[in-house]
């Protein structure tokens, strides 16, 4: 049964807006009409996702938003209430209007009479494949709240992985930004208004003046154009990066580079291994298990070599053998999975080389913030300094004149 959003007005005037389940539009209307409602707007939640996405691609979810989610319909499914009754619960206690609808689209799919994992799969938000086939084995082993709430913590703690890098990366762009566009500003408007006083009065200026000036001059005649570069420049590299192959160079060569390149490789061996070991203690085959694993990777080098030790596995290799000849660059990771394969462990040495990759990933980020926090602080000290000095030497030196 399809879900309908809609916006009305009950019989005081007052607008009012949600979500209805309805067998089409028309019946929608009819429901709406029994709820003495008038709709003045009401379209399928499929076709508002659409809109809002700009193509016909499944809308993105955020990982914290499902882990939570599905870790309320496990909690509700362990103390008894049907999974229909438990959806419907958190439908009315939803936080964002995106969580109403995605919860509403999976209960008219249910409604309908498909399963848990099919209604995730039909949703008109992208589920990743990795939880909507541990869902479907849970469903089948009997066990789906437990299997919820292994899923979620699985999206979560690689919610947090990408966090980390990004907080790295934010962090020191920000900081670099702001200093440039204010370094901008006063080259423009501030500097040239107070030396034009020095110029004008024909006299040596000290070095870190007439630098300043210089720069500030530059800025002035070709700050615009140097901007204008810097966009086509952004657009031209997004554009490029369209091209999967180009991509994958690209994604090659980010895991060459010094500091970020073991980071990336880090965070995407911690998500890869705690998709197959969650997917391999819930009951899916390897292979199955394997190919799913490889799409959460996100670097498309990477990705590619995953792709190859499952289909090295697909032939008969072990997969302590497929990683050794998949130069994926982890020592550790290939110890712990055949010690894995050697004990019958494997789902648990996965979920083990995961926490230690997440635990050298978050440390590494740790200790890089503490180091750059000083730097940055500095540079953008000395800067300041420098302006100031450019300005103040000058009117000292007029003084001692006087």
């Amino acid at each position: 049964m399809p879900a309908f959003d809609y916006a009305a007005y009950d019989p005081s005037g007052k607008r009012v807006s949600g979500v209805i389940s309805a067998d089409s539009e028309r019946h929608a209307r009819r429901l709406l009409k029994d709820k003495k409602l008038l709709p003045s707007e009401l379209s399928e939640v499929s076709q508002t996702e659409t809109k809002k996405s700009g193509s016909r691609r499944q809308a993105r979810v955020n990982n914290f938003d499902l882990s939570l989610l599905l870790q309320q319909q496990a909690i509700l499914i362990e103390s008894g209430l049907p999974l229909e009754d438990a959806l419907r619960m958190t439908i009315e206690q939803a936080e964002t209007e995106k969580q109403r609808r995605m919860l509403q689209s999976w209960r008219s799919e249910i409604i309908e009479g498909r399963s848990f994992s099919e209604a995730l799969r039909r949703s008109p938000y992208k589920i990743p494949e990795s939880i909507i086939a541990g869902i479907s084995v849970g469903e089948e082993s009997g066990h789906l709240h437990k299997v919820l709430m292994r899923l979620a913590e699985d999206l979560e703690t690689s919610a947090e992985n990408r966090k980390t890098i990004s907080r790295a990366m934010i962090y020191p762009a920000t900081l670099i930004s702001t200093s440039i566009i204010v370094v901008a500003i006063m080259m423009v408007w501030v500097v040239p208004k107070i030396t034009a006083i020095f110029v004008s009065s024909n006299r040596e200026l000290p070095l870190v003046t007439r630098l300043v000036i210089n720069l500030s001059e530059f800025t002035q005649n070709y700050g615009l154009f140097f901007a204008v570069v810097m966009v086509a420049l952004y657009l031209g590299f997004a554009r490029a990066m369209r091209d999967p192959q180009r991509k994958k160079r690209w994604h090659s060569f980010m895991l060459t580079m010094p500091g970020l390149g073991r980071w990336i490789r880090m965070a995407n061996i911690a998500d890869w291994s705690r998709s197959l070991g969650v997917l391999l203690s819930n009951g899916v085959p390897a292979l199955a298990a394997l190919k799913i694993s490889s799409s959460v990777v996100t670097n498309l080098d990477l990705r590619s070599k995953m792709e190859g030790v499952t289909e090295a596995m697909r032939q008969g290799s072990t997969l302590h053998s497929a990683l050794q000849s998949s130069d994926i660059g982890s020592g550790f990771l290939v110890h712990m999975v055949g010690s894995g394969e050697a004990s019958s462990e494997l789902d648990k040495m996965l979920l083990r080389v995961s926490d230690y990759y997440s635990l050298r990933l978050n440390n590494a980020v740790e200790v890089f913030l503490k180091l750059i926090n000083p730097i940055l602080i500095i540079f953008m000290g000395v800067i300041i300094l420098s302006v100031v000095a450019a300005v103040m030497l000058p009117i000292m030196d007029m003084n001692n004149m006087i």
